[in-house]
């Protein structure tokens, strides 16, 4: 049921775009046309030439005999953009006199298209064919630099610009017959040129490989001699450093393989030590903030005065306890007792701290023991380096030796291999046919130009139309999302127009505008889910996104306060769960930030002091501290379990702003905590791909999720016609007794407050 409805959406586009397709189709036959009345009636001629696949082989080297391998397809096209050279079109403009022909010579007046496309030639010649050609080589051989006087003329280079331009070069099928196609106003000119230029690239082939050569036996005569005297120079350096340095046998007197193997096991004994040291002494640190887990310790639960002390501990604990049921709190006895724990506290502390000093002087200890072998190591490493550094250069001479000697002899074989073949040299190809003039003009085609050009005229408008569309990778309605995600939309919040840009503007102008759209939106939201599970509402909400700044944190202060704010009854707390981040203060416009989520799951403070109260809202809310160490571990804790259970008796509602889901992975533990979980997407900005994965990571931990569409644009969105949330939203927006131009009184407005029964 899908493809249907899919290439329906299709032929709606293209329907909708019909006019600007026909009109580039009809623009593109105008334009075909004009060009094709101003077209002088071309000509061609095709000579072929074959690559020579026999093999020919006086001698044992086949290099100086034969350029091209026509098995391989790299040569074969190299050859292909050796005939289409300006070197080579250059010996036949010169061999028929092109540069004397006002057809070739570009002395021919223009015509009207051509003059009308003068300055973009010109443009194009000047300025940007440069700056997008790659850089030229110098070239290879000195005869073809050697003419600078004749490439100089203005007419040879057009005559040259202009074969180059109507010559193709191709392979005939896949076969190694070369088609050489010359296309030129006259028929037996372009025969003539496709001829030259079979015939010029025979005699290049020869003329190359003598130059080739010519050129390889003077350098391999050069490259010799250098040879020589290397392979000398290296021979010497040998004899010399044996007899300077003595090296009859291995040196005497170096450290060990084995000894330097022991050193390295009693450093890594040594830094495993200083490495439990260091852990127990951590352990002992952390064990101090938190008397409770002392007892996990072992040198605590070793210390029988420790735990003697303990056990007094115990004991005057309930001897006070057992007084203060029965006396005063100012009776001597009650005195005593109270007396009597603090002295026994003081000496278990006391005790700790002695445990712990005998723990850091065995960590100093083992830290110097460390140090000490790692200078051994270093120093035996050295000893035992320059013990082969003699062998090991002998060895490296000798090799240079051989290299040199080895080079010197190929280089020797290869000399006299050339010298023999200089005279015995023959062109790789052979002309097959030559080229005759055509009777009939090959261009222009007049039905073939103006059908080809209406179809691509046509193309080009649709791909416009579809561009848009296929490149369109974000969300832009609440279809797009459930058909991509299969994951329901609680609603789509619009984007307030007006405020500016910081969170806690924002927030407060939904809250000054309650019948808002973005406030009915939000609203709404709730409502969705509420209604979504009547049979048990959820008390927890976990608010989340894939990425940074699609704007959940604005969306669980304007939900908190709006909740509230609306009925006043009702019980809300906002708790920023973000301990990366931490921005709701930013978005309540809160200068102090107070108690934090942290100081009350650490039992630091108590929930009231933790506890803070929204002057505009009346929302209660507990923010938390920017870049809390190990979060994920506090999320997961019992403590958080227990804290929101709390949260759930006192409130009837509590809404978790948590992180986003794909930074980090505490976003997942708090949907796992909460009963429902609500997905902000941003409008037109979140790539599709980025929200599947993170809805995905989302479902792995919880069913119960629902995506609401944020900061929607509903004047951009009115022009699809979705027929979503943001349609209604844009259609009916006087609907709403406020919008983001509501004047400003309405903000004073006292909200209604719901008759409790």
């Amino acid at each position: 049921m899908e493809a249907p409805n899919e290439l329906w959406e299709w032929l709606r586009l293209l329907n909708r775009r019909k006019a600007l397709i026909v009109s580039c189709g009809l623009v593109a036959v105008a334009l075909m046309a004009l060009i094709i009345a101003q077209a002088t009636p071309m000509y061609k001629a095709s000579a072929r030439v074959m690559l020579d696949t026999r093999t020919y082989k006086p001698v044992s080297t086949e290099a100086a005999l034969s350029g091209v391998d026509p098995f391989n397809m790299g040569a074969i096209q190299s050859e292909l953009e050796v005939i289409q050279s300006e070197f080579l079109i250059g010996r036949v403009v010169d061999k028929l006199g092109l540069a004397n022909n006002p057809e070739f010579n570009g002395t021919k007046p223009p015509g009207f298209i051509d003059s009308a496309f003068a300055p973009l030639r010109e443009l194009w010649a000047t300025g940007i064919s440069t700056l997008l050609a790659p850089p030229q080589q110098p070239a290879a051989q000195p005869s073809r630099t050697s003419r600078a006087a004749e490439e100089s003329d203005p007419r040879r280079r057009a005559a040259i610009g202009y074969v180059s331009g109507h010559l193709n070069v191709t392979l005939l099928g896949r076969t190694f017959v070369i088609l050489v196609t010359v296309e030129s106003p006259d028929g037996a000119m372009s025969a003539r040129i496709a001829n030259a230029v079979a015939e010029a690239y025979l005699a290049d082939q020869i003329d190359s490989k003598n130059e080739a050569n010519r050129r390889a036996t003077e350098w391999l005569e050069q490259r010799l001699a250098e040879l020589r005297r290397n392979l000398q120079v290296a021979e010497e350096a040998v004899a010399a450093y044996r007899r300077d340095k003595g090296l009859a046998g291995s040196p005497e007197g170096t450290m060990s393989s084995q000894t330097l193997q022991d050193l390295n096991s009693k450093y890594v004994a040594a830094r495993t030590k200083r490495i439990e040291r260091e852990a127990r002494l951590v352990a002992l640190s952390r064990a101090s903030l938190n008397p409770g887990e002392i007892a996990n310790i072992a040198e605590v639960a070793g210390n029988t005065t420790l735990a003697a002390l303990r056990i007094q501990d115990v004991d005057l604990t309930r001897k006070l306890a057992e007084l203060s049921a029965t006396l005063g709190d100012k009776h001597p006895k009650i005195i005593q007792a109270r007396n009597e724990l603090a002295a026994v506290r003081a000496r278990f502390i006391s005790e700790t701290q002695r445990i712990t000093l005998a723990v850091r002087a065995e960590l100093d200890a083992a830290k110097a023991e460390e140090d000490e072998l790692k200078e051994l190591v270093d120093k035996a490493a050295v000893v035992s380096g320059t013990a082969s550094q003699y062998e090991a250069e002998q060895k490296q001479l000798e090799r240079e030796a051989q290299s040199n000697r080895t080079l010197y002899e190929s280089f020797l074989t290869r000399f006299k291999e050339l010298r023999e073949q200089q005279d015995i040299q023959r062109a790789d190809a052979r002309i097959l046919a030559y080229a005759w003039p055509s009777g009939a003009p090959s261009s222009p085609n007049y039905k073939t130009g103006l059908m080809a050009a209406f179809v691509i005229g046509c193309l080009l408008g649709m791909a416009g139309a579809v561009a848009a569309e296929k490149l369109d990778r974000v969300f832009r309605s609440a279809a797009q999302v459930e058909e991509a995600t299969g994951v329901g939309v609680l609603g789509m919040v619009p984007e307030v127009k007006g405020a500016p840009a910081n969170r806690s503007n924002v927030v407060g102008h939904v809250l000054d505008n309650t019948t808002s759209p973005a406030a009915e939106a939000i609203r709404a939201v709730f409502t969705a889910i509420s209604l979504g599970s009547l049979d048990r509402p959820p008390r927890v909400i976990a608010v989340t996104s894939s990425t940074p700044s699609e704007g959940k944190t604005t969306f669980v202060a304007s939900l908190g306060g709006l909740l509230t704010k609306m009925n006043a009854s009702r019980r809300v707390l906002i708790v920023d769960l973000d301990l990366r981040q931490a921005r709701m203060s930013a978005a309540l416009g809160l200068k102090d930030r107070g108690g934090t989520i942290d100081d009350y799951l650490m039992g630091l403070k108590t929930l009231e002091e933790c506890t803070s109260r929204h002057d505009l809202s009346g929302v209660d809310y507990i923010l938390a501290r920017p870049n809390t160490p190990n979060a994920p571990e506090i999320l997961e804790s019992h403590a958080m379990k227990a804290a929101l259970a709390t949260f759930s008796e006192r409130y009837d509602l509590v809404i978790l702003d948590g992180p986003p889901v794909m930074a980090v992975s505490d976003a997942r533990i708090i949907s796992r905590l909460a009963d429902y979980t609500v997905f902000i997407v941003q409008w037109a900005k979140t790539p599709r791909e980025v929200v599947k994965s993170a809805l995905g990571a989302l479902l792995g931990v919880t069913n119960h999720v629902g995506v609401v569409i944020n900061r929607v644009n509903l004047a951009k969105h009115a022009r699809y016609g979705y027929g979503d949330h943001g349609d209604y939203y844009s259609r009916y927006r006087g609907y709403y007794g406020a919008g983001p131009e509501a004047p400003a009184n309405t903000a004073a407005r006292t909200p209604l407050k719901l008759a409790k029964r």
